[in-house]
């Protein structure tokens, strides 16, 4: 029973250097967040009212250290330094936080195998960064379908020789192996945002009862169990069809493998990064949480996002059994501008701008900005474009105002009109109406439409 003792009385000081050295982590970390929190010109009662899914009390835990925020936060508040900042090196900016948040969270003993919170954090980051690939090769592949059928199109049109039906039969060949890729991938999605959304269940029940971020167990129900892998690997990609794919589709693939590179060479490289970043000295100071927004706003406010879209639908409350080209998913007037899910029927009101189709900030009485998804892990292409002809446009031409014009945020004005990518890869139109001042939004006539035949949401 001595040695017993004894042996755990020499395990102490070793224990404790462990702890400290965690705590030590933590705190760097936080002091890289209030670098960035002060690059926003916020205070992290401001942060609350623009992002209400974070309380004044949680930010301030953050940027001191007390525990390491999850994926979302280090996103928005990435976002906000972005709109305030013209940093050139932002890119390598948030790289680099990515990379020193990943190092720091295995560093603390974080696995994507485990269920403490830490883990959960772990877990979290490595899926939206595979969620982010998922979309991206999506989005290639609905490109590549989109030329293939006109393609098809014009070899129907072609006359009758054996070299133009094989031309034919080479496309409809390379379409089906394309929609059962599309197919694996959508799959593969749905189940991810599933694992995603109970990560961040679980995130939410340790943050709300304030536990510590080391081993906190978390139950086994629902997502990955301790011994689980958490996100099975995307599926294998089909094998080459007997045509070239265009060259841009090489060039972006090279250009996300050249991003990854960077990133691992970054985690490999550890700390060494981290001269870009000055820790700063201002404390933000321990003010009591508030769980309304500040009696004086801020000079930059987003309208509630718990505020429902008010709408008069036009089209029936499901979508379609079968999708056809310009088929309305659904359209309606009096949507408020805030954080929208385009994909939902009718469109939801999210808490934050992440998962949004499009988001709006706004800046003084009325004047606001329309910006379009959000990137993940990396940056994604624009999804926003404005429409500026007399008729309203239809599916395609909004489409294709996208493909040619798109930008990262546009001015919103009343009468002004935009075509939108949903996070689905569906396409919408929405024309402003009005400043509405109990609101304190802009409303929108928005239409959305399915996607072309073949296509899955």
């Amino acid at each position: 029973m001595g040695q017993g003792w004894d042996g755990g009385g020499e395990d102490l000081p070793a224990r404790q250097a462990a702890l400290e050295e965690k705590n030590r982590l933590r705190k760097e970390f936080g002091a890289r967040l209030r670098v960035l929190l002060d690059l926003t010109g916020l205070s992290s009662r401001q942060f609350e009212a623009r992002y209400p899914a974070y309380k004044d009390s949680t930010v301030r835990k953050y940027t001191s250290g007390k525990s390491l925020p999850p994926w979302d936060f280090l996103h928005d508040l990435l976002t906000e330094v972005a709109r305030r900042t013209d940093d050139p090196a932002a890119p390598q900016r948030r790289t680099e936080l990515f990379t020193v948040y990943r190092t720091v969270l295995v560093a603390i003993g974080a696995d994507v195998r485990g269920s403490d919170q830490n883990s959960l954090l772990l877990r979290l980051l490595d899926g939206e960064e595979t969620l982010h690939r998922i979309r991206e090769e999506l989005a290639e592949v609905r490109a590549r379908e989109n030329q293939l059928l006109a393609d098809l199109e014009e070899a129907r049109r072609e006359d009758a020789s054996p070299a133009a039906q094989q031309r034919q039969r080479r496309l409809e060949e390379e379409t089906r192996v394309l929609a059962q890729r599309r197919g694996e991938l959508v799959r593969h999605r749905t189940v991810l945002v599933t694992e995603l959304d109970d990560c961040r269940a679980r995130l939410a029940v340790l943050e709300e009862a304030d536990r510590p971020g080391d081993l906190v167990p978390t139950g086994t129900g629902g997502g990955a169990g301790v011994h689980q892998p958490f996100f099975p690997p995307l599926p294998p990609a089909p094998p080459a069809p007997s045509t070239e794919p265009p060259k841009s589709r090489g060039g972006r693939r090279a250009l996300r493998l050249i991003g990854i590179a960077a990133a691992v060479v970054l985690l490999a490289g550890g700390g060494a990064a981290a001269g870009i970043w000055a820790t700063g000295d201002r404390d933000t100071g321990d003010h009591a949480a508030s769980p309304s927004p500040p009696t004086t706003p801020p000079a930059s406010t987003t309208p509630s996002p718990t505020s429902p879209a008010p709408t008069t639908a036009e089209a029936s409350s499901a979508a379609p059994s079968s999708a056809e080209p310009d088929a309305t998913r659904w359209t309606g007037h009096g949507v408020a501008l805030t954080n929208l899910n385009l994909d939902a029927v009718p469109p939801k009101v999210l808490s934050s701008n992440n998962k949004a189709s499009v988001w709006t900030s706004y800046n003084g009485e009325d004047e606001a900005t329309l910006y379009g998804m959000n990137g993940g892990f990396f940056t994604v292409e624009p999804t926003i474009a404005t429409w500026d002809e007399q008729t309203k446009p239809d599916r395609q031409a909004c489409a294709d105002r996208i493909s040619t014009n798109a930008t990262e945020d546009l001015p919103v004005t009343s009468g002004a009109r935009f075509c939108v990518t949903t996070v689905e890869g569906r396409i919408a139109y929405i024309e402003v109406e009005k400043m509405d001042k109990a609101l304190a939004a802009y409303t929108a006539t928005i239409t959305v439409w399915e996607e072309s035949t073949g296509a899955s949401s």
